[in-house]
């Protein structure tokens, strides 16, 4: 049975994969949280390994918090750029497989149209330029990898915007969402079946970077429309500018992903991100109460 460790099981995107797991006995996960699998501590990595071999990585291990990265510059760095450094570094001689997750926030968001893979990252803030430096060395690194990019994840798992938008509106404030920013929102869960259900495929291997992200492009305020109709709230909600919403980190105004390698190399498809979100808002009201 091929088996993968998981870093990051313990946020989000990690506990979306022990979420799917289940529905794919072929794959053995090993779970590891931050603190028992640290990037920044190979010793803990040799621990499990030797504990329990594995042929690849599920990289999930990262620093997401975008504007604190602004005055914590070094621990986005220690994290998403020298974690990546020592984790090729651990894999480099046992010839492990490492798919590792990135995000849009590599991009500027001066184009008009939906981001291919094969367009060059050019990072807005200290997050963004983390990232971008930990794919670089995935791509120069001489071994089995490919970088997944996904965009506004949501889930039923640690803090969100889905989950934030719901909590305001329990509180019954007025929902101020930014308006001229847009991205493709993405399911966590449909996300980590995406690529458990292609772990075994040969072509995914064969391209550096995939998109993975779910259609139609929107923006904050379109997500939180459908937010707030989903769940039946009646909370008022009100478009803003960005300029309106200062925030610590600059935020690309248009970052949606172009999935069509993906679809193509692996044959993959996923749903749109409304009908996604209903699933997701069912089963964060019935765990959360929201």
């Amino acid at each position: 049975m091929p088996s993968y460790l998981l870093t990051g099981a313990g946020g989000q995107l990690g506990q979306c994969f022990q979420a799917a797991a289940t529905q794919f006995p072929q794959h053995q996960l090993i779970c590891a949280t931050q603190e028992e699998a640290d990037l920044n501590r190979p010793e803990t990595l040799e621990k499990i390994y030797v504990a329990t071999p594995f042929e690849g990585i599920l990289n999930c291990a990262a620093y997401t918090q975008v504007d604190k990265a602004e005055t914590e510059k070094d621990k986005a760095t220690a994290i998403n750029e020298e974690g990546v450094a020592n984790l090729i570094d651990f894999a480099l001689p046992r010839q492990l497989k490492i798919i590792h997750f990135s995000t849009d926030f590599v991009f500027d968001g001066h184009q008009k149209s939906p981001y291919k893979e094969t367009v060059t990252p050019n990072p807005l803030n200290s997050y963004g330029q983390s990232k971008a430096k930990g794919e670089q060395l995935l791509i120069q690194a001489k071994l089995p990898s490919v970088i997944i990019r996904t965009s506004w994840l949501f889930s039923p798992y640690g803090s969100n915007f889905v989950k934030s938008i719901l909590f305001k509106a329990k509180r019954g404030e007025e929902l101020k969402v930014v308006s001229d920013q847009y991205g493709t929102p993405t399911a966590g869960l449909d996300l980590a079946q995406a690529v458990l259900s292609i772990l075994d495929h040969p072509a995914l291997f064969e391209a550096p970077i995939y998109h993975i992200a779910q259609g139609p492009p929107t923006s904050w305020y379109g997500f939180a429309q459908q937010i707030v109709a989903l769940s039946g709230s009646k909370a008022a909600l009100r478009p803003i500018l960005s300029e309106d919403y200062p925030t610590a980190a600059r935020r690309p105004h248009y970052a949606a992903l172009d999935t069509q390698r993906i679809q193509k190399n692996v044959s993959l498809s996923l749903r749109n991100w409304e009908d996604a979100l209903a699933d997701c808002l069912q089963l964060i009201q019935a765990n959360d109460g929201l």
